[in-house]
């Protein structure tokens, strides 16, 4: 029987270093995908500019203001799952790594994802307002008015990992694997 060495690449896989680097550059790049996801399906509210160059919005635009925020709280969380989720498959043999990295990948790809839609998204709204002529709708910036909704990425990051730590099934070892052929 000949033995078929191991290719660099899957050497370098085994390294936990090498694990966390890759994952976290995936993470912080889905994080662009998030942030791009975001800016895309925001609906943002617009003040009309009247007669006499006052700007107003009606009760209903008003409501959806914190739109950008909910949006942002289902885009984060859905990655913060995907995130957890990937977390454990990759790292589930590499012990308290496997805690805490996910969480981290997490907050780093809400924050990506954060400030990338700031940079793409409408901005500027006082200038746009300041050279609005009446009858004009100028929308409002996107912009997340609730930091706290950068934490919904991490908490939803480590649900997974709690769950699937509690239920995925312990990894036989050379041990027990001799002791069930010896009984």
């Amino acid at each position: 029987m000949s033995v078929v060495p191991q290719s660099r690449l899957a050497l370098l896989w085994e390294r936990t270093s090498w694990k966390v680097c890759v994952f976290l550059a995936a993470a912080i790049l889905s994080g662009g995908v998030a942030g791009l996801i975001w800016a895309a399906v925001t609906k943002l509210p617009s003040y009309a500019v009247g007669e006499d160059l006052s700007a107003s919005m009606s009760e209903l635009a008003l409501s959806h203001i914190v739109d950008a925020d909910a949006n942002f709280t289902l885009v984060t969380g859905a990655l913060g799952l995907l995130i957890g989720v990937a977390g454990w498959l990759v790292l589930h043999r590499t012990g308290w790594v496997v805690t805490v990295i996910p969480l981290l990948a997490a907050f780093a790809a809400s924050l990506m994802a954060w400030r990338l839609g700031v940079t793409i998204g409408v901005s500027g709204f006082t200038q746009r307002l300041a050279n609005a002529s009446p009858g004009q709708l100028v929308q409002v910036d996107l912009q997340l008015r609730a930091l706290s909704a950068l934490l919904i990425g991490p908490f939803a990051a480590v649900a997974p990992v709690m769950l699937l730590s509690a239920f995925w099934p312990e990894a036989r070892t050379a041990t027990q694997d001799q002791a069930v052929d010896e009984s």
